[in-house]
């Protein structure tokens, strides 16, 4: 990956293989455990995210859709959320891998996107 790609930032949702695939096939990655981040709200996680320049990745989509809204009118700025339904790591890495081949930073700031799109 490009040193432009995006990062990705995992909640306590998304297993922690995950973001070690993404990290072997060159994509920055973080967890929640590794940021010592578990029991943060929603909230913060996304201004965590932010803050690292990342995605947030989360298995959450019953909940980050409203509160990507949510955040949006109230005027708060993140680096992009993806949701994604629980299935193979395989499956969840490829299409964040094709994600970030067609998105950067820019494109994915205050974004909300469905994994399911990508894969």
């Amino acid at each position: 990956m490009s040193p432009s790609s995006i990062k990705i930032y995992t909640d306590e949702d998304v297993t922690n293989s995950v973001a070690k695939a993404l990290k072997r096939r060159g994509l920055k990655a973080w967890t929640t455990p590794e940021k010592d981040n578990r029991g943060l709200t929603d909230i913060e996680q996304i201004k965590y995210a932010t803050r690292l320049g990342a995605c947030l990745l989360t298995h959450n989509v019953e909940d980050f859709p409203r509160i990507y809204y949510s955040f949006r009118e109230k005027g708060g700025s993140h680096s992009g959320i993806i949701v994604a339904k629980q299935g193979s790591i395989g499956s969840i890495v490829k299409g964040v891998l094709k994600l970030a081949a067609e998105m950067g930073p820019s494109d994915m700031k205050n974004r909300l996107e469905y994994l399911s799109n990508w894969t």
